[in-house]
């Protein structure tokens, strides 16, 4: 097989966009098994990639417990031999010295971030265009100052109650996506961190 694979570490980008990968690409998205449920757009925007989208639920919890199952994706990959280029599509870093050594070995591999561009370069030497912000820095700065205002042990424990908050916060202006953004950026900037549904504070 040759072409592009993406796999998305649901848990970490529930905010995923799937709109913006080539339907001629596979996917598969790893959840874990404290997700009950996607978003109608999200269950929308799979529909035109057919047999090449697999949905593929962990039967595990816990901070990182879908990165394994992923790297041993990228591992089967590689040991095949073939032409793929593979996307995981995360905020964590940590995917990153892998990453480095798999591309090292001759395996085409990127990390991808929540907002991706609506095309990806065959070639990792083709210049990368930038990407804008998918998160209102006034959205997030809001959020953060009432949270860092709180007490701890009355911040939100939950995904989501966290993101019952942040609608709160700023007056129910936000979609369910926007809010999810949010808390995606806060997980990148290791302002919180999550253990299968539970948050923790860094701040």
């Amino acid at each position: 097989m040759s072409g592009q694979l993406f796999l998305v570490d649901f848990e970490n980008v529930p905010a995923v966009d799937l709109q913006e990968i080539g339907s001629e690409s596979k996917v598969i998205v790893f959840t874990g098994v404290s997700q009950k449920s996607v978003s109608l757009d999200l269950v929308t925007a799979t529909q035109r990639f057919g047999e090449r989208l697999e949905w593929r639920r962990v039967d595990a919890s816990g901070r990182n417990a879908l990165d394994f199952f992923i790297a041993c994706e990228l591992g089967r990959v590689h040991a095949t031999g073939n032409d793929t280029a593979c996307f995981v599509v995360s905020n964590d870093k940590g995917f990153d010295p892998l990453i480095r050594y798999l591309n090292g070995v001759g395996l085409r591999c990127e990390r991808l971030g929540v907002a991706m561009p609506s095309s990806r370069p065959e070639s990792k030497d083709t210049p990368k265009p930038p990407t804008k912000p998918s998160v209102d820095p006034e959205h997030l700065k809001r959020a953060l100052e009432v949270l860092g205002k709180s007490e701890k042990k009355s911040r939100p424990r939950k995904h989501k109650t966290l993101a019952q908050h942040i609608g709160s916060i700023l007056q129910k202006k936000l979609s369910k996506s926007q809010v999810e953004e949010i808390i995606a950026e806060m997980l990148k900037s290791g302002k919180i961190a999550e253990n299968g549904t539970a948050i923790s504070y860094n701040f």
